[in-house]
């Protein structure tokens, strides 16, 4: 693109006062936008959600109509007001639009976009595919959204990626041109997920014994995470324990809460969502991460638990490998999703004090330093830099 002192961005998201990764993501993108940047930067999105603050670039336009996603009822489907969105970009008339959801809002922007003639990027967040394969087991399903998002993604200049790992699952599957694909730095606020936040005590406010091993999770308790998995690894190593002294935490609603009162007896304590402080003290106090999903593109809440200083265990499919593998000192472990003997090996090993998780939790912090919300910002200005305007 042609060089400018002030470069601008409005960017259309489904999803940014919910109680998701992403959703963290987009507002500390806007709270970074706010400081000295060379861009003006805003968001568009249509929610009646209300995980967020209120910020000056981020605008909210009440939905004309919602219903809960199928799949994910922690998220609202929402039919924004299209005539009002227009008019707000067209006052605002940026450089490029960006669109990092592929949802009704995200669909609502890109005719937007091209009602004005704007350059088109996008940021490719979440694997729907392999997510509706993994809720529906139907590859016919699978097929048929890999379609979709080829539709979708068909008008747009660029996208990125916060995961190395996915270019060629998005070339592969959005039929995407590589030289396109742009690999977007990842990053989290890690002022605000930092080890200075332990305090066991808040284990009592929950009656959870501090003293007892916490093994964290945090995220949606849905199947696509494999959360019902874990449960049935967590129950055979529970039965095998002789000490019994270790908790599984549960940060995040979804329909697997159903199970709660049948996991209690195995030491399992369901959360709900926590938010701000509270959520970065219950990352610093836990013992270790646990993540076994295979779905993400990144997993916002890998880098949240390193930069707490608290390892991370997670499968060897999907964006967060990517990150646990590149670190040169130990920060966790990375196991295959279906290798049960190896996940209760790591429960054992953890719960009997035979892993160091202090060292490795102090590896982790050290190796989060490199993944500031300061750098992703300075990546993703660089990416739509590289966009043709003229």
């Amino acid at each position: 693109m042609k060089n400018k002192d002030i470069l601008k961005i409005v960017l259309f998201s489904d999803t940014i006062c919910d109680a998701n990764g992403v959703s963290r993501f987009l507002q500390d993108m806007a709270k970074e936008a706010l400081k000295k940047q060379p861009v003006e930067f805003h968001i568009f999105s249509s929610t009646v959600k209300t995980y967020c603050d209120t910020l000056p670039n981020v605008h909210i336009f009440k939905p004309a109509l919602k219903m809960k996603m199928p799949f994910y009822k922690e998220l609202d489907l929402v039919i924004p007001p299209a005539f009002k969105m227009a008019k707000k970009l067209k006052e605002l008339d940026p450089d490029i639009v960006h669109i990092s959801t592929p949802g009704f809002v995200g669909i609502v922007g890109l005719f937007i976009a091209m009602r004005y003639k704007k350059p088109i990027v996008g940021t490719y967040h979440t694997d729907f595919p392999m997510y509706l394969y993994k809720n529906t087991n139907s590859k016919i399903v699978k097929k048929l959204t890999s379609f979709c998002m080829r539709l979708f993604y068909w008008k747009f200049q660029a996208l990125a990626t916060r995961s190395q790992e996915y270019i060629e699952n998005i070339h592969h599957d959005v039929k995407f041109e590589k030289e396109d694909i742009y690999f977007l730095q990842p990053g989290t606020n890690i002022s605000s997920f930092d080890p200075k936040y332990s305090n066991r005590a808040i284990w009592e406010k929950y009656k959870i014994n501090p003293e007892y091993t916490k093994f964290l999770y945090v995220g949606r308790a849905t199947k696509e995470k494999n959360l019902d998995l874990l449960f049935e690894y967590w129950k055979e190593f529970y039965r095998k324990s002789e000490s019994k002294r270790s908790h599984l935490i549960i940060v995040g609603n979804g329909e697997l809460e159903k199970h709660k009162d049948e996991l209690e007896s195995y030491n399992v304590v369901f959360l709900g969502h926590k938010q701000k402080e509270e959520l970065s003290t219950l990352y610093a106090s836990s013992d270790i991460f646990l993540f076994p999903s295979t779905t993400d593109t990144l997993g916002q809440v890998i880098l949240e638990s390193m930069a707490s200083g608290t390892p991370v265990v997670v499968t060897d499919e999907g964006g967060p490998c990517g990150i646990v593998n590149r670190s040169e000192k130990e920060v966790g472990f990375i196991v295959p999703a279906s290798n049960k003997q190896k996940w209760i090996e790591i429960f054992y090993q953890v719960e009997n004090e035979q892993i160091d998780t202090k060292l490795l939790g102090k590896n982790a912090n050290i190796y989060a330093q490199n993944f500031s919300i300061e750098k992703t910002f300075e990546s993703f200005i660089d990416i739509h830099r590289k966009i043709d305007i003229a």
